[in-house]
């Protein structure tokens, strides 16, 4: 099974000669699935919000799509009462949306928050009752790879000093280890990277992807992550923006027990 992992899209703020390699791309590739990890927008209007729809619908591809902290309305009332209408409207009505598959388990949670207890309302959190969900949600999973999908990152590259703050970090680090999840996707930082974490015998690759479209860049190009399964491994090919197509910059496998270079 072959899969797309593309994050802060933005649109509203996107290099068009980007979006159109990125397009080209994704349709020769034909992934079963296209994953898109927050912040499809800038601005969270409703035309950066057609446009989006419009883009994904270009595809022809299944896309699973979670909302980021761009998808929330700015400072005003809509933010406050109805914070998802939009992303509801033109994205898709779940939130937290599930994907099953013989190879492939994934499960998607609303980090975004309409306020926090800090005062950067970017930042994200996991409630307990998400961590629930989680449990709930891979109780009788039956798939070889299971997999969570969320905007904000759990892990911080060593690298990149941008601390992001995830409410609840720990308690979900607990959950996703009871889980057994083999990799977590997330974007945000526009800043791919990858991590692994082992507890109890069992490895968790955190796969970050860097901004796949925006003019906002942060020290890394354009990028995206294409995941291809196996039953017993995933290869991840991590591709940049060269100025004229996207290409793999380095790529590693994974197995249930450890990642190495490919």
């Amino acid at each position: 099974m072959k899969i797309a992992h593309v994050s802060d899209l933005h649109f509203g703020c996107i290099e068009p000669a980007v979006i159109e390699g990125l397009t080209a791309h994704l349709i020769d590739a034909r992934p079963d699935l296209v994953i898109a990890s927050g912040d499809i927008t800038q601005s969270s209007t409703d035309q950066e919000f057609r446009d989006a729809r419009t883009w994904f619908d270009s595809l022809k591809l299944p896309v699973f799509a979670i909302p980021g902290n761009h998808d929330l309305p700015g400072m005003d009332l809509t933010r406050f009462v109805n914070p998802f209408a939009r992303y509801r409207h033109h994205i898709a009505r779940d939130l937290e949306p599930e994907f099953r598959s013989d190879t492939v388990h994934i499960k998607g949670l609303n980090s975004a928050r309409r306020i926090l207890p800090h005062w950067n309302w970017a930042n994200g959190a996991i409630s307990p009752g998400q961590c629930r969900d989680l449990h709930r949600a891979f109780d009788a999973s039956t798939a070889p790879w299971r997999m969570c999908v969320l905007h904000h990152p759990v892990m911080n590259p060593k690298e990149f000093p941008l601390e992001v703050a995830l409410f609840n970090r720990h308690a979900f680090t607990r959950t996703l280890d009871a889980c057994r999840i083999d990799l977590v996707l997330a974007g945000h930082q526009h800043h791919a990277y990858t991590e692994t974490r082992e507890s109890d015998g069992h490895a968790t690759l955190f796969l970050n992807a860097s901004t796949a479209t925006s003019k906002r860049l942060r020290r890394q190009p354009n990028g995206f992550n294409m995941l291809n399964f196996t039953p017993a491994s995933v290869r991840i090919d991590m591709l940049q923006w060269t100025g004229a197509a996207f290409e793999t910059l380095s790529a590693l496998t994974h197995t249930k027990h450890n990642a190495r270079a490919a």
